[in-house]
C-alpha cells in the first residue's frame, strides 16, 4: 500500500525544507556576486558561500543567511573579542523562528568562543531536533596563525571548542578524519562551479617545454620555495625538457620567492606574476599542462588536504603535482596525479618530467586534458560534493 500523508503532514514537510546558513567575520551572502561583481573584487570565501547556498537551493531547500557580526564590527568590539570571556551581548536574530528550519549550516568562525557555544545551547533548547552542521575548512588548524597576536585567539578557541560536541550533530570536513572534537564527521571534497572555471582552450600539442602554474595567496604552507629549490637542482643537472613555473598571486612569501629566484638565476624559468584574474589568468592556464598544489601543508600540521585550487586545476585539465595527500590518492580511477614527499626536500623535477613524459608517450595532450576535465565535472561540481550532507538531511 502506498504511504499517505494528510494535509498537516504535507504542510509540516514543506515548512521544514528550510536551511539557515551562518557565517562570521565580514562575510556576507551576495546572490548576484558572480554576475554583478568584477573578478578582481570577488571575495573567494563569499563566492564559496554563494555556491553552497545555491546548491542547497537546487536541492529544494529555502535558504536564509545570517552573520551576527555584521552590525557589531567596530574596532573596539574586534579588540574585546580577543578577551577570553567576552561575548557579544546578543545576536540580533529571531530565535522564535528556529523551529521552522530543518538544519543550520555554520561556517567555522575565525576562532571558537563562548558567544557561539551559548547560542548553540539556546538553539538546542528551543529546537532539540534541529540538525546543526559545523564546517571546518582546514583541520587541524592550530598551526596556521604564527603571529604572537594570534595567541589569545588560539587559547580562546581551545577553551570553547571542547563544548561543541554537546550541540553539533556533524562536522563537515575536507580532511580524512572520522571524528573532530569528538563529533562524527561528514567528509566532503572542496567543490567548484565547473562551467565557470573550466579551461577555455585545450592544447592540441606541446613543444619541448613543460609549463606549470601555482595559484595561491602565498602563505608558508603553500611551500613553493620547495619548487623553486627543485628547479635550481633540475637546471644544475642533466635535463631533457625546459620546465617553467608561473606563480600567480601575492602574499607573505612573495619577497622570499623573489629573492630565491634571483639567487638561483631562475628569472627565465620562474615567473612571479602577482595577482591575475579573468582573461589574464585564463591565458596563463592555457599555456600550462601541470598545476602545483600545496607543497608545504606539513608545515601547518595538515596531512590530508582537499584544496579548492586542486579542484580548479582539474577543471582546467592540468596534471596535478601535490605535496600532501588528497582525495586523488584514494581514487584509482585518476591517473594524472603525481605525489611528492610531504617534507622539506626540494621537488624532484627529473622524476616529475619523467612521469609526464610517460603520460604523453601513450596519449596526446588533448585527450589527457579532456579526460581530466570530465573527471572534474563528475567528481567536484558543487551538487556532487555536497551530496553527503543532503543525504544526511533527507534522512532526518
Amino acid at each position: 500500500m502506498e504511504p499517505t500523508f494528510d494535509k498537516f503532514q504535507i504542510k509540516v514537510f514543506f515548512m521544514k525544507r528550510k536551511g539557515l546558513f551562518i557565517a562570521f567575520d565580514n562575510l556576507t551572502y551576495n546572490p548576484n556576486i558572480i554576475n554583478d561583481t568584477k573578478p578582481s573584487e570577488v571575495n573567494g570565501l563569499e563566492k564559496k558561500i554563494f555556491y553552497q547556498i545555491n546548491t542547497f537551493k537546487k536541492y529544494g531547500f529555502e535558504m536564509f543567511f545570517y552573520n551576527p557580526y555584521l552590525n557589531r564590527n567596530s574596532l573596539i568590539e574586534k579588540i574585546t573579542r580577543r578577551l577570553p570571556f567576552h561575548f557579544l551581548e546578543k545576536w540580533d536574530f529571531d530565535f522564535s523562528a528556529i523551529n521552522s528550519f530543518s538544519f543550520i549550516y555554520i561556517r567555522k568562525p575565525w576562532f571558537m568562543d563562548g558567544d557561539l557555544i551559548f547560542t548553540l545551547k539556546k538553539i538546542r533548547k528551543i529546537a532539540p531536533s534541529i540538525k546543526i552542521f559545523l564546517e571546518i575548512p582546514t583541520y587541524p588548524y592550530d598551526h596556521e596563525g604564527k603571529d604572537f597576536k594570534m595567541l589569545p585567539l588560539k587559547i580562546k578557541d581551545k577553551l570553547w571548542r571542547k563544548y561543541l560536541f554537546k550541540y553539533v550533530d556533524r562536522i563537515i570536513t575536507y580532511s580524512d578524519d572520522d571524528y573532530i572534537f569528538d563529533i562524527k564527521t561528514i567528509k566532503v571534497s572542496n567543490a567548484i562551479d565547473y562551467e565557470l572555471v573550466k579551461r577555455k582552450k585545450i592544447l592540441n600539442s606541446i613543444d619541448n617545454s613543460f609549463n606549470m602554474i601555482a595559484v595561491s595567496s602565498l602563505y608558508y604552507w603553500h611551500g613553493y620555495d620547495r619548487a623553486i629549490e627543485g628547479l635550481k637542482n633540475y637546471y644544475e643537472g642533466t635535463h631533457s625538457k625546459e620546465v617553467n613555473l608561473y606563480i600567480v598571486g601575492t602574499g607573505p612569501e612573495f619577497v622570499k620567492y623573489e629573492k630565491l629566484i634571483k639567487e638561483y638565476d631562475l628569472e627565465n624559468h620562474v615567473f612571479l606574476t602577482g595577482y591575475k584574474s579573468g582573461s589574464a589568468l585564463d591565458d596563463l592556464y592555457d599555456k600550462c599542462i601541470i598545476g602545483l598544489d600545496s607543497m608545504g601543508r606539513h608545515r601547518s600540521g595538515v596531512s590530508f588536504n582537499s584544496s579548492l585550487k586542486g579542484k580548479e586545476y582539474c577543471a582546467k585539465g592540468l596534471i596535478i603535482v601535490s605535496g600532501v595527500k588528497t582525495e586523488l590518492d584514494l581514487d584509482g580511477e585518476f591517473n594524472y596525479y603525481i605525489r611528492v614527499p610531504a617534507d622539506e626536500t626540494p621537488v624532484d623535477f627529473v622524476s616529475v618530467v619523467e612521469k609526464v613524459d610517460n603520460y604523453l608517450s601513450s596519449e596526446n595532450i588533448f585527450d589527457i586534458q579532456t579526460k581530466i576535465m570530465e573527471y572534474s565535472k563528475n567528481k567536484f561540481d558543487y551538487e556532487v560534493a555536497l551530496e553527503p550532507v543532503k543525504k544526511y538531511i533527507d534522512n532526518i
